[in-house]
């Protein structure tokens, strides 16, 4: 490990004899960073420096990294694909068909590193406006929305991570998913799915409900979702979409800064189990439906599960790196 790395990555010899213990910073092998690092995957690579490593947007590992992206292997091929989606007088299967449309393909690229200088999420954020622009108006208007509600709601998503989390609409739009959430008896979506939406908002635009409403999905994610996970044996997958897995449960407690609590340790205990010996994790499923492209072979080890599962681990428990295999 490199000297920049962070405190919360200090190496230390492997544990022999003891069994691995969730309330303790959770052990990598060096060997794991080496590979989220290669140049391989330089996707990857970019996502490591930046969520692992906590490098900030001057350091110049990272801007070299970010320069890089574009000649990513995976992301060579892909972007021409999206970008047809994107393109103008496109048809509204073009954008919104699972997964294959340009609205599921654009949040999918946020999660390989994915920023605004690149050029299809650039065109990404004006296409995703028009298309939504009568809702939009409604709930300018205060009148009741008509847009189907799970594809509105990842197109907020989406826009918010593609640098609208600001843009007054954006926010009244959440603003109005806060409202329903507290309100609702019955939900179209899992709590954790609307945690990711109200969170991909700075505190400093989040309204009161808005607020509000992440402690609510807070609570009903922990009762109904997070007990599941040690015992259901759901498959961990990438991109996980409008589907969900036991990974993005915990990613969405992560991003309203949960701390460790008894539930949230069995679950990353269950997910500590389907670890091998250097803390790298399998792809379990596939998207569902056709992708553009498939970005890894379902069976395989998976940097990308491997990255969102540490990302995971260094909010609930950090990360400590030995120098071979987790165990000895």
């Amino acid at each position: 490990m490199a000297d920049s790395a962070p405190a919360s990555l200090r190496v230390q010899r492997p544990r022999r004899t003891a069994p691995f213990l969730p309330d303790d910073p959770f052990p990598v092998s060096v060997a794991t960073f080496d590979w989220l690092l290669s140049r391989e995957n330089l996707a990857a690579r970019y996502v490591a420096l930046r969520d692992l490593l906590g490098r900030g947007p001057k350091d110049p590992d990272l801007k070299k990294a970010a320069r890089e992206l574009p000649r990513d292997a995976f992301l060579r091929d892909f972007l021409p694909l999206l970008a047809r989606k994107l393109a103008p007088g496109g048809t509204a299967d073009d954008l919104v068909h699972r997964y294959d449309g340009g609205l599921w393909q654009t949040l999918f690229l946020t999660e390989i590193g994915g920023g605004r200088t690149l050029p299809e999420v650039r065109r990404a954020g004006p296409v995703l406006l028009a298309h939504w622009e009568r809702s939009f108006v409604e709930i300018d208007r205060g009148e009741p929305a008509t847009a189907e509600p799970i594809l509105f709601g990842v197109a907020c998503r989406t826009l918010a991570r593609i640098g609208f989390a600001e843009d007054p609409r954006i926010v009244a739009a959440v603003d109005r998913f806060a409202r329903r959430r507290l309100e609702a008896e019955r939900h179209p979506l899992p709590a954790s799915k609307d945690l990711l939406l109200f969170t991909a908002l700075p505190e400093r635009v989040r309204t009161g409900p808005i607020r509000e409403a992440i402690s609510f999905a807070v609570e009903r994610t922990v009762r109904e979702e997070l007990t599941g996970i040690p015992s259901a044996g759901a498959l961990l997958g990438f991109p996980v979409f409008d589907r969900s897995d036991p990974l993005e449960v915990l990613e969405a407690l992560a991003a309203a800064g949960v701390a460790r609590r008894p539930g949230i340790v069995a679950a990353l205990a269950t997910l500590v189990s389907r670890a091998d010996h250097r803390a790298r994790w399998k792809l379990e499923r596939s998207a569902g439906a056709p992708m553009l492209l498939e970005p890894e072979a379902t069976g395989e080890l998976s940097r990308w599960v491997t990255l969102r599962a540490l990302k995971v681990m260094q909010h609930f428990l950090g990360l400590t790196t030995t120098p071979g295999a987790r165990g000895g």
